[in-house]
């Protein structure tokens, strides 16, 4: 849709649209990490191993995010997310026709790459759509509310998975969430009315060295402006921390401390729950009474106290306290997003919003594919996963402090 004069919002289908694709784009990349407790020993790889197939998936998901956050508001941030969850779909797919072929190993790194790349997409896309029709005062809210498609994404995967492969071989299950992926693609086309299309926008570059100058952009644009630079790297901090904790967390209570995947995952599940909350009261905190820096200043720190929290408990620890310590880590290290592109979205302008996404994005991602990749490194160093937190707690922790320095100074 070409602009016009003051063109009509639509901010309820704005959020319903942009929040249904993360969501959905997020059960494509938790479900690996579900299935790894089980699936692994049938491919004679150690569970960890899956944070390499993460870490993968973030390695091409920064990448697609750069490079298609110039181009959003020519090709269309709904004709993008549809075009995402077709890729996660093929993602799924290419990992459920690995398990029978003998180039499984490279079947799985081409499922990664798929479902990375989907994965890239929503958030420049949704952020030009939230910037276009979210109220401009209450942006905190709105973008805190539509990045309660990870943890629910987080929490389907979480329930369904294991409901799925307890009827029904784990292969067939991927089938299904690949078969979810194409049916939310096509339900989105009533949602082509919330496009902004610019049509001469970002042509596309004549030449190899252009289009590489062009994609990279974004993400000098981040580095040289300092309050874009400090919410970049505060990102990476932070996703790495709530990626080791989605990825690692029913290996974790499965593994080290013998609970069954039904109930390891159903704890993934309710920490999800909270996390949606949490999510939500971030934003109208963030909104009324506490500055986006200096809240995730303290989200930075309570986070770092949440990991070392889980990574401390012994391994015959009561449930109700794994339960908590979990609970503690989904309050703070996923709930974060929000209160971050609400502070992005006041910083850039509208229509600049999906490109600048797509260079902090880049960064964001950095941290989701160093951290699941470090952990699983860590842990044959350290020898268990709860150790393994406790370091990796380190990053989220100087991160906060730096941010609560940044957030007296302004």
């Amino acid at each position: 849709m070409a602009q016009g004069t003051a063109p009509a919002t639509r901010p309820r289908l704005a959020l319903a649209a942009t929040m249904a694709v993360q969501a959905m784009a997020t059960v494509a990349m938790t479900a690996p990490s579900v299935l790894a407790p089980v699936v692994a020993p049938l491919l004679g790889v150690p569970p960890q191993r899956v944070g390499w197939f993460v870490g993968l998936a973030y390695f091409a998901a920064m990448f697609s995010g750069l490079v298609v956050g110039p181009h959003i508001a020519r090709l269309g941030a709904i004709r993008l997310s549809r075009a995402a969850l077709l890729a996660g779909a093929t993602g799924l797919s290419l990992a459920a026709l690995g398990a029978t072929s003998a180039a499984w190993l490279v079947m799985l790194a081409l499922a990664a790459i798929a479902i990375g790349t989907g994965y890239g997409v929503p958030n420049p896309a949704a952020s030009m759509v939230l910037a276009t029709h979210a109220p401009p005062t209450r942006r905190g809210l709105y973008f805190s509310i539509k990045q309660t498609g990870v943890p629910i994404g987080v929490g389907l995967a979480g329930l369904t998975v294991p409901a799925l492969i307890a009827v029904m071989p784990w292969t067939w299950a991927l089938w299904v969430l690949a078969l979810a992926c194409v049916a939310l693609a096509a339900a989105l086309g009533p949602a082509g009315v919330l496009e902004r299309r610019v049509p001469g926008a970002r042509v596309a570059a004549a030449s190899t060295g252009a289009a590489l100058r062009a994609a990279l952009a974004p993400l000098g644009r981040v580095w040289r402006e300092p309050a874009l630079r400090r919410l970049g790297v505060a990102s990476l901090a932070f996703s790495m921390t709530q990626l080791c904790f989605v990825t690692f967390l029913v290996s974790t209570l499965k593994l080290e401390h013998g609970l069954t995947l039904a109930a390891a995952a159903g704890v993934l599940s309710v920490s999800q729950v909270l996390s949606v909350g949490c999510r939500v009261l971030w934003g109208q905190v963030a909104d009324r009474w506490v500055p986006p820096l200096r809240l995730l200043a303290v989200l930075g720190l309570t986070m770092a106290a949440s990991a070392t929290l889980l990574g401390l408990l012994p391994t015959d620890a009561p449930r109700w306290t794994l339960m908590a310590a979990a609970l503690a880590c989904a309050a703070t290290s996923m709930a974060w997003n929000g209160v971050y592109f609400a502070e992005l979205a006041h910083r850039v302008r509208a229509e600049e919003l999906g490109e600048v996404t797509g260079g902090t994005q880049f960064l964001t991602f950095c941290g989701a594919m160093a951290g699941p990749v470090g952990f699983a490194s860590l842990v044959g160093v350290t020898g268990s996963h709860g150790a393994t937190y406790v370091v990796m707690a380190a990053a989220p922790l100087a991160v906060g402090v730096w941010l609560w320095v940044a957030s007296g100074e302004r």
